[in-house]
């Protein structure tokens, strides 16, 4: 399939093709053997960048529009689709891409996007002071990472239930909670959370505890930076997808949460596919 990267390559190859034309023909010149055979030569190098730069910007044009008519029809169609629901982003600080743009597509839909922004990786749990906090609530289990996550989607799924440790952890610096008051649940997780380029394991041990509480969780990412967030989501079977920031992340954001095919879109040999099909109404 054609794309920029293609012409880009196309248009250095010829310029690359026009320069070694060039310098062999200097060499010949300075040999006095430059002829008309060279001149055929030259000329028709110059021809096929002509025609490439041609063909170059009809393709780009046809990009353009294609994206143009994507990003319209994405927009009519998840207009709506998320309206009453609280769905719960968990990022880190440097959310880049990936967090706004999964914000915006959930507000776009009519969501409301409540924000876990983590400013430590692992909920900051490696600071002994606060483990020990983290203890006070969920107890002195061994396993106190485990602990932590199933609490944590307990307490954002769950209004009646209070929210010691969300508050403990806020109290340390940890993280910081928005769009998500004491009276309200996010029964539905995306998880973009990423350290140093890397899928944050106790962000993913959340939204796991939401699967298997029964909620919705999914992990994703945008095409670049790879945070391995999709990735490392899919191989703990929750839906996932690395193309926020597109069209076809907007949209499949929106249909994976409200009901759409689950599965793993990406252009990885391993993903189910692209994109999930268009949810029927």
């Amino acid at each position: 399939m054609y794309n920029i990267r293609y012409h880009i390559a196309s248009l250095v190859a010829v310029f690359l093709a026009l320069a070694l034309g060039l310098v062999l023909g200097g060499l010949v010149v300075r040999q006095g053997g430059f002829d008309k055979q060279q001149s055929a030569i030259v000329s028709g190098l110059q021809k096929d960048f002509n025609t490439l730069k041609k063909q170059n910007t009809v393709l780009k044009n046809d990009l353009t529009l294609e994206k143009s008519y994507a990003a319209q029809m994405t927009s009519s169609w998840i207009a709506g689709r998320l309206s009453g629901r609280t769905v719960l982003v968990i990022t880190s600080t440097a959310k880049g891409v990936a967090g706004d743009a999964a914000i915006s597509a959930i507000k776009e839909a009519g969501g409301n996007p409540a924000v876990v922004t983590m400013s430590k990786p692992g909920f900051g749990l490696a600071d002994k002071t606060v483990a020990a906090a983290a203890r006070s609530v969920v107890g002195s289990s061994t396993d106190l990472k485990t602990r932590v996550a199933s609490t944590l989607a307990s307490e954002w799924s769950q209004p009646d239930m209070g929210r010691p440790l969300t508050d403990v952890l806020e109290k340390a610096g940890v993280i910081t909670v928005t769009g998500l008051s004491a009276s309200m649940s996010a029964t539905q997780v995306v998880d973009v959370a990423a350290f140093d380029g890397k899928p944050d394991p106790l962000a993913l041990d959340v939204a796991q505890a939401y699967a298997a509480a029964g909620r919705y969780a999914l992990g994703a990412q945008a095409p670049a930076p790879d945070t391995g967030v999709a990735a490392a989501a899919a191989a703990r079977k929750l839906s996932a997808f690395d193309t926020l920031g597109t069209s076809a992340g907007r949209f499949t954001l929106v249909a994976l949460l409200s009901g759409g095919q689950q599965g793993y879109y990406s252009l990885d040999s391993n993903a189910t596919a692209k994109f999930p099909p268009v949810p029927v109404p």
